[in-house]
């Protein structure tokens, strides 16, 4: 099977999770709390979806948990937390991962993987900090 990811996945340790959380649900001044408290202020916030990260790249993200539908990227905002060395990032851009294309006269939509995503039009900062997390994978 020939690859066609752009960027090579790395397998995260445990400890590191995606968060799906309403947009609607802001984390204020999440750069002046300890990782304790962005863990406690996520978890109490009923997030969408919070699962363990599989492997991981600078291009996107797959994690261990199928969710039975895909959310509204407008209005759920996706954020990465390694606990063990304290790393937090905030509201990273992603867009679903197709698992196949429509092609061209097919009337089917194309059928999106759950379970993953990829990252879009990450800034400096973003990417620097997606770096910096990947360092400690196992």
């Amino acid at each position: 099977m020939v690859e066609r990811r752009k960027h090579k996945r790395h397998s995260m340790p445990r400890g590191t999770f995606v968060i799906l959380r309403n947009a609607f649900d802001p984390l204020r001044d999440h750069a002046k709390m300890s990782i304790g408290e962005i863990a406690m202020v996520l978890y109490k916030s009923a997030p969408e979806v919070m699962a363990q990260v599989t492997n991981l790249s600078v291009g996107g993200i797959a994690f261990g948990c199928n969710m039975v539908g895909l959310p509204d990227a407008d209005n759920v905002e996706l954020d990465l937390l390694m606990t063990e060395q304290g790393i937090y990032l905030h509201n990273i851009p992603y867009a679903a991962v197709a698992i196949r294309t429509a092609g061209k006269g097919r009337k089917k939509k194309p059928a999106f993987r759950t379970n993953a995503f990829s990252f879009k039009q990450l800034d400096a900062e973003k990417k620097c900090r997606l770096r910096e997390l990947l360092v400690h994978h196992v």
